[in-house]
């Protein structure tokens, strides 16, 4: 259990240091009707897009593309990505920025992505015939402040993995879930808890058949050592992370706890029809929304339209989108 929690502090630390998107030089732009003409390095005139749909691509001193805003026909942006490349000139992270350049939905390349390789650690056997190599891992990061999800897929295309984080209302992680894909099985599952009175943090996990496996309570660091590092800071998250790391690696307090293990509430879901369902939310396509029954282990997907609202067991609105954002 030691090495689980200290691998969900670093984890943590690692999706923080990911959500601002870097800012690089800017030398010099350059214009593309549409993606497939950017892909295929096939430029416009700056003059020639006014009036039309186009990509504004920018480049650093390497002639690398670190940024790319999509305008509409009539000039209004309504897409940024940034690009990030290795010192080899590698691309190793792109994705979406909202207005203040921090990451709404991030790629990151490589088999040495950290949650993606505890992931396969703990999901597949040492000669899983499955290679790895040039994986990618996808967060989404609603607003771009909290990762509420990481999917895990070969460099072919094989989505193999889904890590679900929930938060309370303090923005204070409160459930941790693993999916197996295509699945859609829950294989591990953590809880997590703040007693902000007892200065204690709380965490079960769970297996495959919902078993509960372990538990620890962790006593958060003293008032006077939450802020051993100089500001600016990141927010809660940030400051859990980083005291519950310097906790494990000064040992001062990891303490078996026989707490009461909280109950499961699943996603609330409720049809056109006026009938409410609980269920295991799992994702969202084009055909509608994948979940499972309470009970059940069959994978079911229901159109969009047949459903009034879906609801996360933290309260958050999963369908319908608010205005402005896209269904997958």
């Amino acid at each position: 259990m030691i090495n689980l929690v200290q691998c969900s502090a670093i984890g943590l630390l690692v999706i923080v240091s990911l959500l601002q998107a870097q800012t690089p030089e800017i030398s010099y732009i350059r214009y593309f009707p549409t993606e497939k003409d950017f892909i295929a390095n096939v430029p416009m005139q700056a003059t020639q897009r006014r009036g039309y749909d186009h990509l504004a691509v920018y480049y650093d001193e390497r002639n690398l593309p670190v940024k790319a805003e999509h305008y509409t026909a009539n000039g209004v942006l309504s897409k940024k990505e940034a690009m990030e490349y290795d010192d080899e000139n590698k691309l190793i992270r792109k994705g979406d920025v909202n207005e203040k350049g921090d990451y709404i939905e991030l790629i990151v390349f490589g088999e040495q992505e950290p949650w993606s390789q505890e992931y396969q650690k703990w999901r597949f056997p040492e000669n899983q015939p499955m290679t790895f190599t040039d994986q990618r891992s996808t967060f989404t990061i609603p607003r771009g402040e909290l990762v509420t999800k990481i999917v895990f897929e070969t460099v072919d295309g094989v989505k193999y993995g889904q890590i679900e984080l929930d938060y309370d209302y303090l923005n204070y992680l409160a459930e941790e879930r693993w999916r197996d894909l295509p699945s859609g099985r829950v294989i591990r599952r953590f809880k997590y808890k703040v007693d902000i009175m007892a200065d204690m943090t709380q965490i079960w996990e769970f297996g495959m058949q919902g078993e509960l496996i372990s538990n620890v309570a962790i006593n958060k660091a003293p008032a006077d050592e939450l802020y051993k590092t100089p500001p600016p800071r990141t927010g809660n998250v940030l400051d859990e992370a980083e005291i519950l790391e310097r906790e494990i690696r000064e040992k001062r307090v990891l303490i078996p706890h026989d707490g009461m293990i909280p109950r499961t509430v699943l996603d609330e879901m409720i049809l056109v029809s006026g009938e409410r369902l609980l269920v295991d939310y799992i994702a969202m396509n084009i055909n509608g929304i994948q979940f499972r029954l309470e009970g059940e282990k069959e994978l079911l997907t229901i159109p969009n339209k047949r459903v009034r609202s879906l609801t996360s067991r933290m309260g958050d609105v999963i369908y319908p989108k608010a205005i402005g954002t896209q269904i997958p």
